[in-house]
Parts: structure tokens; C-alpha cells; sequence
């Protein structure tokens, strides 16, 4: 399967990256990852509330985890497709990877990226539902039924 220049350009920032934040305008999340590690800072993964712009991002990982210092470098990927489609794209094995190389053991890195993942789909979930049952806070609905 040849995988189309999207989806490597996302698979290249996360080799690249010290901070991403995938982000998903249809739930107002985002999945945030930053590498940086210090003495007793780990690599985060985190799902979030989404922010009006990089800066702020950073201002709120940098106010997080103020022993790390300033944000170099930090890359915004919009994922407009279905959450499980990060697995079907190989989005969440390489940012598993990626962890890896910042210093998680393996069974860490899955842990992390596996309940970030769940969480994300429980919250694609409950959106579908509010939809469906016209309660949905993103979209309004364009014609009721008549009560009987």
C-alpha cells in the first residue's frame, strides 16, 4: 500500500519534532506529545482541549513542565479523518517509537500512546452519539420532529 504525502509528511515530523500536537477540529482536542526529558521529566503524551494557536501550546506545556525550559521547536498536524485511522496510518506505532528514542521503555510507550488513543476514540464515540440524538453542542440540528 503506497501511503499518500500527508500521511509521510505526519510520519516525518513525529522522527522530527520535539513537540507535535495533532490536532482535531471536529472534536476540539488535540493529542500533544512533547520529548523533551530532564532529570525527572518523561516524554508527555496528553489529549487536550484545542488552543487558538501554537504559542499558546507552548506557553501552556512550557508553564506544565517549567523545568524543561522553553519550547524550540513545535509542530501543529490538523487530523481531520476518523480516530482510527491514527492506527490505520501507522500514526500511533510511530509515535510509540518515537518515545522510545526519547527514553520510555516499550511497554511505556504503548501504555501512553494506547490510552491517549482510547481516550480519543471514547470522545469521536460520544460525539457520534450527541449527534445522532440531536445534542450534539458542535452541530445544530436543521428540522425537528413534529411532537406527536
Amino acid at each position: 500500500m503506497e501511503r499518500d504525502e500527508f500521511i509521510s509528511q505526519v510520519l516525518s515530523t513525529i522522527d522530527e519534532a520535539e513537540v507535535m500536537t495533532i490536532f482535531f477540529p471536529n472534536l476540539s482536542k488535540a493529542l500533544v506529545v512533547d520529548t523533551r526529558v530532564g532529570l525527572s521529566d518523561k516524554p508527555l503524551v496528553r489529549v487536550m482541549n484545542q488552543v487558538n494557536s501554537m504559542e499558546e501550546r507552548m506557553g501552556i506545556l512550557e508553564k506544565m513542565r517549567p523545568t524543561l525550559g522553553r519550547v524550540r521547536s513545535i509542530a501543529g498536524i490538523p487530523w481531520t479523518k476518523s480516530i482510527r485511522s491514527l492506527k490505520e496510518n501507522e500514526i500511533i506505532s510511530r509515535l510509540e517509537k518515537r518515545l522510545q528514542l526519547s527514553g520510555l521503555q516499550p511497554f511505556e510507550s504503548k501504555q501512553v500512546c494506547e490510552e491517549a488513543f482510547n481516550k480519543l476514540q471514547e470522545i469521536e464515540r460520544n460525539q457520534w452519539a450527541d449527534l445522532i440524538k440531536g445534542q450534539s453542542v458542535m452541530y445544530k440540528t436543521i428540522w425537528e420532529t413534529p411532537s406527536l
